[in-house]
């Protein structure tokens, strides 16, 4: 018989606490208006699928970069269009913006801004184990109110099992700077994870951890931002999904708690 949901949370619960004290190292980079770990979700073929993602930073930086806005009270919404290429096959749009939480050098309260703009591909292939394993592509525009640089490429392996009980993902990623103001041109890397308990066929609890391991060049496990979050998840039926969770910053990260949100609907 499958454990209750309480005692699946109070574990879980207690493994983000242990690894937050083992210091590890998590992170979701400056408050990216998606935090979340790509896995074996794909649109069908000529489906569309509509997602809301939005986060708030109770508690963050109140520093600003040369541009960029601080971390507290910051809000993020972003729009994320997706469809279907064909088996194993997707293609999508993100239409991020932001809001300012506190005033700055940079930023005045209350005021939105466009984040910039993102295009991915995504494929992934299956197996009758349970296991996947695939990549997301990704190409994006920044507003200098959310990064410094310019232009950025990212390659985020996928790879993980899905089975009745659980669900197991990792993303580790790449990501090359290409703007005019990038002086560093080697690529940052980073690794993120996902374990979900499936309670029932509509719940699941579980937990994210995000970590920043610095230039490929000169990798620094250690010395990077980390965030982990408790997450829960509910899908209805096969059309919408629910995705919650509240993530707290270790270390130097700018953000020391933040809550998220992502909506999907498929048409």
């Amino acid at each position: 018989m499958k454990a209750s949901c309480a005692s699946a949370y109070r574990l879980v619960r207690q493994a983000v606490c242990a690894l937050g004290l083992a210091g590890l190292a998590f992170s979701a980079g400056a408050t990216d208006p998606e935090i979340m770990v790509h896995e074996n979700d794909l649109a069908e073929r000529g489906e569309v699928v509509a997602t809301l993602h939005a986060n708030y930073t109770f508690r963050g930086s109140k520093e600003t970069g040369n541009t960029t806005w601080p971390s507290e009270k910051l809000t993020n919404l972003m729009a994320e269009l997706a469809t279907g290429l064909g088996p194993g096959w997707e293609a999508g749009l993100h239409l991020p913006i932001m809001r300012a939480g506190i005033n700055s050098e940079s930023s005045s309260a209350g005021r939105w801004g466009s984040s910039g703009v993102m295009l991915r591909i995504k494929h992934i292939s299956e197996w009758e184990s349970g296991l996947f394993l695939g990549f997301n592509a990704e190409y994006d525009v920044y507003a200098q109110r959310f990064a410094y640089d310019n232009r950025s490429i990212e390659f985020r392996g996928i790879v993980g099992i899905d089975t009745d009980d659980y669900r197991l993902t990792l993303n580790p990623a790449l990501m090359w700077g290409i703007g005019s103001r990038v002086t560093d041109h080697a690529p940052s890397f980073t690794l993120s994870g996902k374990a979900l308990y499936k309670c029932d066929a509509q719940w699941g609890i579980g937990a994210e951890v995000y970590s920043n391991w610095g230039a490929a060049n000169n990798l620094l496990p250690g010395d990077g931002d980390r965030l982990a979050y408790l997450v829960a998840e509910w899908a209805p039926d096969d059309i919408q999904s629910l995705h919650f969770g509240i993530g707290r910053g270790f270390k130097n990260t700018p953000e020391r708690e933040i809550l998220k949100l992502v909506w999907s609907t498929h048409f």
